[in-house]
């Protein structure tokens, strides 16, 4: 008697003191100390009629392994529980105690054999029951779960929720013919509880009688309309038979009884993305962006999947959303992300700059997408000092990045920086692996380079360099044969790379190719064949000046001077600063 009193006194003091920190540890310590040695002076030295020496024995163990418990000293906790059994190996406490230092041990196998020692010793302390469901649940044993709930109701047919927590187990096996006909069992002595139907619903819905199942939500939700579980769960049973038109029509019904729903919401917005119906996935994607009860992450992870669809960029809806959460979130980075994207295909490069900047330095954007964007906008803007600027920020976060290398090569290129542009360029095309045609594309502006700094040498060999990378790179085919007519050298070869580009760009043609490829014709004296190229390129464009002093050259090789004079003046009009075209007109007038 006195050893059961004891270990009660003890359990509520171990429930009361059950902060897990060391600041506790003084605590606990002082209230052993003045607390339970105290206690066992008394008992040792004025009940000794009441208390057997092998009883004294085991009360000073249990409050060592008491104490070093409070502690967290579980090695010295164990050997004196274990003592406790030694001297008393009918009594469950000790092992129930020990079984509890395995489970916080996670050692599974021995906290299930202790725990079950002290059941077989006091089969009617449910709370040693509770424990070993805890171990069964961890271990996920099922059936031995069911076991335990069995020996609990038997113990205590009047409560519910054991048969409830049995009934959850029999359905988490996939034993539903067994759960069905428990709830039967639970029906006849508690009654049939809404609670009890929607179990019944769930396990119609698994075993996919879904006519079932619908019959018990709508007589539920018959009993009370206004639940907005009941609709809940029959929204989410039309969504699970693709009834989508039910579906939607329920999730209408929840928004009326509560508008701010974000699983309706959201819900509404993915039916309506996957029939395809734009106008009312916009509807929802606006109410989702306005709704504060979804997160930033839900929101975000929306957007950006719209992002990687990109089917939504041409929808001015879909713009104006986006400007709307902008609103709500002005800092969002995604956001401003997919706004840049948005302005800059509306050439509205201004408001794209801000957004793009406002996305940089985020973990949900890749800033080197971000600074490509900004650098191409430059470009197009012809701003090249400022593409320069973005190429050289960008450059010191991603100095391995070919792709920004090439861009402030070409930058550079276009801002007459020639060995700037140089150095940039073939760094660049060293880091390029596995992409001949990139890599191709290096050395033509390279070749472009040298040809400008007159080192025809050089020049020549990077574009043999990236012929050979690339074949079939037009532009080098076409520049290439240019300055070799221009220099009046390899006018063969000139020809054979003009005609290939030619045949390339025979269903796309380009006025420029079409040039070269005369001019390279002109030069080997075949007069005829380079009129009819130039021509040709002069349908195409009507505003160069070089073509028409080009088709002047032509026909006055071709004993044309009045002809060439037409078309000489024509060139001049187009480029009224060119004093040799004045000199040569002047010369043949």
């Amino acid at each position: 008697m006195w050893i059961t009193t004891l270990i009660l006194i003890l359990l509520i003091l171990e429930i009361i003191l059950s902060l897990n920190n060391l600041t506790m540890k003084r605590l606990k310590i002082l209230i052993y100390t003045s607390l339970f040695l105290p206690s066992i002076f008394i008992y040792s030295q004025n009940s000794n009629d009441k208390i057997s020496k092998s009883e004294k024995n085991y009360l000073n163990a249990y409050f060592l392994a008491e104490k070093y418990k409070f502690l967290e000293e579980h090695a010295d906790a164990l050997k004196f529980y274990e003592k406790c059994i030694s001297i008393n190996p009918e009594e469950s406490s000790a092992y129930h105690e020990i079984a509890k230092i395995y489970f916080s041990e996670q050692e599974w196998d021995n906290a299930e054999y202790y725990t079950k020692e002290a059941i077989r010793l006091d089969p009617e302390k449910k709370w040693y029951y509770f424990l070993l469901i805890d171990l069964y649940v961890i271990q996920n044993k099922l059936d031995e779960q069911v076991e335990a709930y069995n020996d609990l109701i038997q113990m205590n047919p009047d409560q519910y929720m054991y048969y409830l927590q049995k009934l959850f187990v029999l359905k988490e096996k996939g034993d539903f013919k067994k759960a069905h006909k428990f709830i039967g069992k639970i029906k006849a002595k508690f009654g049939l509880s809404n609670e009890l139907l929607l179990e019944k619903k769930s396990i119609f819905t698994a075993t996919g009688d879904y006519k079932s199942a619908e019959e018990i939500l709508n007589s539920l939700i018959k009993k009370a309309p206004r639940n907005t579980t009941y609709l809940r769960e029959l929204a989410e049973l039309y969504m699970l038979k693709s009834d989508y038109n039910e579906a939607i029509s329920t999730y209408e019904k929840l928004l009326l009884l509560n508008p701010n729903s974000a699983e309706s919401i959201l819900a509404l917005y993915h039916i309506y993305k996957n029939k395809n119906d734009e106008v009312n996935q916009d509807k929802y994607l606006l109410m989702i962006t306005e709704n504060t009860k979804i997160s930033l992450e839900k929101k975000r992870d929306l957007f950006y999947k719209l992002l990687q669809e990109n089917n939504e960029n041409e929808n001015e809806s879909f713009k104006k959303i986006i400007e709307k959460a902008i609103i709500v979130y002005p800092d969002e980075p995604l956001f401003n992300l997919i706004l840049g994207d948005l302005y800059t295909k509306e050439e509205k490069y201004k408001k794209a700059i801000h957004h793009y900047n406002k996305s940089l330095n985020s973990p949900f954007v890749k800033d080197e997408y971000v600074y490509t964007k900004l650098i191409e906008i430059y470009f197009l803007k012809n701003d090249y000092t400022s593409a320069i600027n973005y190429a050289n920020i960008a450059i010191e976060k991603y100095p391995f990045s070919s792709n920004l290398l090439y861009y402030k090569g070409l930058a550079l290129f276009n801002n007459k920086n020639l060995e700037l542009s140089l150095k940039s360029l073939k760094r660049g095309a060293e880091l390029v692996v596995d992409n001949p045609v990139f890599k191709s594309n290096f050395y033509a502006l390279i070749g472009d380079i040298y040809h400008d700094l007159k080192n025809n040498i050089e020049s020549d060999l990077a574009y043999d360099i990236s012929l050979k990378l690339n074949p079939e790179n037009v532009f080098v085919l076409n520049n290439y044969s240019y300055y070799l007519s221009l220099r009046e050298e390899k006018l063969s070869l000139a020809k054979k790379m003009t005609e290939k580009c030619h045949e390339l760009t025979k269903n796309a043609p380009r006025s420029s190719f079409l040039d070269t490829y005369s001019w390279v014709l002109f030069k080997l004296g075949d007069y005829e064949g380079a009129e009819v190229k130039i021509k040709k390129a002069l349908e195409l464009d009507q505003s160069s000046s070089t073509l028409f002093e080009h088709y002047g050259d032509i026909l006055n090789a071709m004993n044309n001077k009045s002809e060439a004079l037409v078309q000489w003046r024509k060139a001049l009009e187009l480029d009224p600063d060119n004093k040799k075209l004045k000199q040569k007109i002047e010369a043949n007038e």
